[in-house]
């Protein structure tokens, strides 16, 4: 006979388990709308609406790093899919990227550090898991992935977090072109198996050393940091308009 178990599993009451969620349901009843229609009547009264992706392009479903994804188109092309309101109607696309890259878990990442420089921009950076706390994979920019996410979502501006990390480096690393298989290339390959073979091709610029977490204006950024943001711009081919320096909302740089 089989040992009786010390910890006998949780019993529910099925009643009372409906007349708890049907009070819930009250409660939201007001609350529960058709929210194609709800956008839709917005946007015909001149209402503006905010759309916002939960997750970075290359976790894209169709188009991230296969398999290492998530569920759900992330880029703006699940706008449509998601809300019912037609890409054709947005307006204004922006991008948000960090001056580094980053990734969380499994997957390939080509410019990974994983030294004193991928430590240091993990710490600078505050790069550890909310919940888990699990330090998150750091590395260089890489221009090739994200010239590939500018591409998917159509940006017409960015706005580049987190520059202050990147202060006190000699030289700063970003990754224009990948190696593989003997052959350069600018191109992106989505397909996980191919972009663990690549290996990065670098170009060094110029780093500063000035810390920038009190800088309020584009002309006062170090010129070696504003020649990174309009090298980032000249890959992803859009203007980073914005500037983040800190985690501060003040921390913003605007720049028309």
């Amino acid at each position: 006979m089989c040992a009786e178990l010390a910890d006998e599993p949780d019993r529910f009451d099925a009643e009372v388990l409906m007349t708890q969620a049907t009070a819930w349901g009250q409660r939201l009843r007001p609350a529960i709308r058709d929210t194609v229609y709800l956008l839709h009547d917005l946007i015909a009264d001149g209402g503006r609406v905010l759309f916002e992706g939960a997750n970075a392009t290359l976790l894209d479903v169709d188009h991230g790093t296969y398999p290492f994804v998530t569920s759900s188109s992330t880029t703006a092309l699940g706008i449509g899919s998601g809300t019912g309101v037609p890409t054709a109607r947005i307006g204004r696309t922006l991008g948000v990227f960090k001056a580094y890259s980053t990734r969380v878990g499994a997957g390939p990442m080509p410019t990974e550090l994983d030294d004193a420089i991928g430590a240091r921009i993990r710490e600078r950076g505050r790069e550890f898991g909310t919940t888990t706390g699990r330090p998150r994979r750091c590395g260089w920019l890489d221009l090739v992935a994200l010239r590939y996410a500018a591409m998917l979502s159509g940006v017409d501006e960015i706005a580049m977090t987190l520059l202050d990390v990147m202060s006190g480096f000699d030289e700063i690393n970003v990754c224009v072109r990948y190696q593989i298989d003997g052959a350069e290339t600018d191109r992106f390959p989505p397909d996980a198996t191919d972009l663990a073979r690549v290996r990065p091709v670098y170009e060094t610029l110029e780093g500063f050393g000035e810390e920038i977490d009190g800088v309020r204006s584009w002309g006062e950024l170090p010129a070696a940091a504003r020649a990174y943001v309009e090298r980032v711009e000249r890959a992803a081919g859009a203007p980073v308009t914005l500037i983040g320096v800190g985690p501060d909302r003040a921390q913003t740089i605007t720049r028309g």
